[in-house]
C-alpha cells in the first residue's frame, strides 16, 4: 500500500468504516507514523460501542489536529 500511495503522491487519507476503535484507529496511527495526514469522517464510522467510538475519535484528534470531519465537510469540499 505504501508504494502505491507514494507513487500516486497521496498526502491525505480519508478514513471511514466500522469499528472506529479498532480498524479506523489503527489505520490512522499507521498513516500518522508514515507522515500522511488523515481525516476521519466521524459520521461514516461506528465503534464497537458509543464509548469506544468517542475515545478513539479523541485519540485520533490528539494525533492530528483538525482530523475529525463529517460527511457534510467532504461534500462541501467537492
Amino acid at each position: 500500500m505504501e508504494i502505491l500511495l507514494k507513487g500516486l503522491n497521496v498526502d491525505t487519507l480519508y478514513l471511514i468504516g466500522g469499528f472506529t476503535d479498532v480498524c479506523v484507529h489503527y489505520t490512522a496511527v499507521d498513516a500518522h507514523q508514515h507522515d500522511y495526514h488523515f481525516k476521519v469522517v466521524t459520521d461514516a464510522c461506528g465503534g464497537s460501542s458509543v464509548e469506544a467510538h468517542n475515545y478513539a475519535l479523541k485519540a485520533m484528534q490528539y494525533l492530528q489536529r483538525d482530523a475529525l470531519i463529517t460527511v457534510a465537510d467532504v461534500e462541501s469540499a467537492l
